[in-house]
């Protein structure tokens, strides 16, 4: 069943184009009667001047000038002799014309009728003669798969590809049958104008005219699923954007950055950086970076409710607070039992006006992170370096997921100030500093141990 619906497909192509070349056969046969009378015309003139009507020069130019501009399917020999046989058809009319014009004028109309009955009679077999060598190239070249599909191709055509960058990738991947008829084709009837960038598939040997219909319709451009981690950076975010979908990362990136855009999607910010809601996302390749933008800001202002939003007066932040917050939280985090706890000490240290001493914050501002963090990591000038500054950073360090915006909506309450890794994943937390000084050391030996423990190993490989 499916083969027979693509079947009454294809014969509906085939009649749309047929409708095309109809109406292409209607100026052929105008051309050429413009022609006859241009060449009648100048018949008149040379019989004025008392010059030969036979001009072998002239012909064998007009001839040349032709064959400059043939650029197939039909060969050079071809065209030369369609139009030698138009140029003796046309020198004799001339000769007609002039013998009757020195008889008398009910001669001359009589004659001169019949010589346009005998013009017209010629004209007419040309251009059938066209129209049937036009038909068998165009249905053969265009319509008709005489060969059986063998394979599935992938195409990708690139964003800002010209027509003939993309006739040339679909002609080495073997989609094409005559590279030369699909460009012209296309430039003829306008469907050069209209190719979609993105990925697709096909099966070889198609007809052309099918190769047409899919690269012109965003319909058939491969959809894309494509997964954003939590806690991650706008800039990764670009990196997979644009292996999985085509992007220009750069473009990308100008975007997130603008306060402008940030604005115009209803973003009270300087930027996004925060606000690109982790999710799995279905796209299209090729997609517009504004686009796929938009859509990730749209699951999180559909995910950021009026309900979460009556939460900020009983945390005393605000959106752009509570995202920069939970960014640190998501950073921090492993495990999502423990958000709720680690959003409860920064609270807590944010009531003292103690620093947050977060290293998500450091993460941020190093260039080659994220990787382990040393002691002069620590003192880098940024008003993102919760070491150095007081409260929250500017904005968001990463684009945390919904449990950790939902963890500083509601945090733990508890008197923890302190928190370090225990080497597993989790973290001890303590209460006071020599608490804390205690669970670092403990880490510390941890670490200690397990390094020895690698180098025994390796030696012993």
């Amino acid at each position: 069943m499916d083969w027979l619906k693509r079947k009454n497909k294809y014969y509906d192509e085939i009649e749309r184009w047929r409708k095309k070349i109809d109406k292409i056969d209607i100026k052929i046969v105008r051309l050429l009667n413009r022609r006859a009378r241009y060449a009648n015309e100048i018949g008149k003139i040379k019989q004025k001047l008392n010059l030969p009507i036979y001009s072998p020069e002239r012909e064998s130019q007009v001839i040349q000038n032709v064959m400059k501009h043939n650029y197939g399917p039909l060969s050079d020999m071809a065209i030369k002799r369609l139009y030698e046989r138009i140029i003796d058809e046309s020198r004799r009319l001339e000769r007609e014309s002039a013998e009757l014009r020195g008889k008398n004028k009910i001669q001359a109309i009589n004659v001169n009728s019949f010589s346009g009955k005998a013009m017209f009679d010629l004209l007419r077999k040309l251009v059938i003669l066209l129209i049937l060598i036009f038909l068998h190239i165009i249905n053969s070249e265009f319509f008709l798969s005489n060969s059986p599909a063998t394979k599935f191709v992938f195409i990708e055509v690139p964003k800002n590809s010209t027509f003939k960058q993309t006739v040339e990738i679909l002609n080495s991947e073997g989609i094409l049958k005559s590279k030369i008829i699909f460009y012209y084709t296309g430039k003829v009837l306008g469907f050069d104008r209209k190719v979609k960038a993105g990925r697709y598939i096909f099966i070889d040997n198609l007809p052309m005219a099918i190769v047409v219909k899919e690269i012109t319709n965003p319909a058939y451009i491969i959809s894309v699923s494509v997964t954003i981690p939590e806690g991650i950076t706008a800039r990764r975010i670009a990196g997979i954007l644009k292996s999985k979908i085509g992007i220009d990362s750069t473009k990308f990136m100008q975007l997130v950055n603008s306060a402008d855009f940030a604005q115009k999607l209803g973003i009270q910010a300087n930027g996004l950086e925060g606000y690109l809601m982790p999710d799995t996302y279905i796209f299209v390749w090729g997609d517009d970076e504004e686009k796929v933008i938009e859509k990730m800001v749209s699951e999180f202002k559909k995910f950021y409710n009026d309900s979460l939003m009556g939460r900020e007066k009983v945390v005393g932040l605000n959106t752009h607070q509570v995202v920069t917050l939970a960014s640190i939280v998501e950073g921090e985090a492993r495990f999502e039992d423990e958000k709720q706890r680690i959003a409860g000490v920064y609270f807590n240290r944010l009531k003292r006006k103690m620093p947050l001493e977060a290293d998500p914050t450091i993460q941020y501002i190093i260039p080659d992170g994220p990787r382990r963090l040393f002691y002069k990591d620590l003192k880098i000038e940024s008003p993102y370096n919760t070491y150095l500054n007081p409260g929250l950073p500017p904005g968001p360090v990463n684009n945390p997921g919904r449990s950790s915006i939902l963890a500083v909506l509601y945090p733990e309450k508890n008197k923890f100030l302190y928190f370090v890794s225990d080497g597993s994943g989790r973290h001890v937390f303590s209460r006071t500093y020599d608490e804390h000084l205690k669970a670092v050391r403990r880490y510390r030996k941890a670490l200690a141990e397990r390094s020895e423990r690698s180098k025994t190993n390796e030696k012993i490989k």
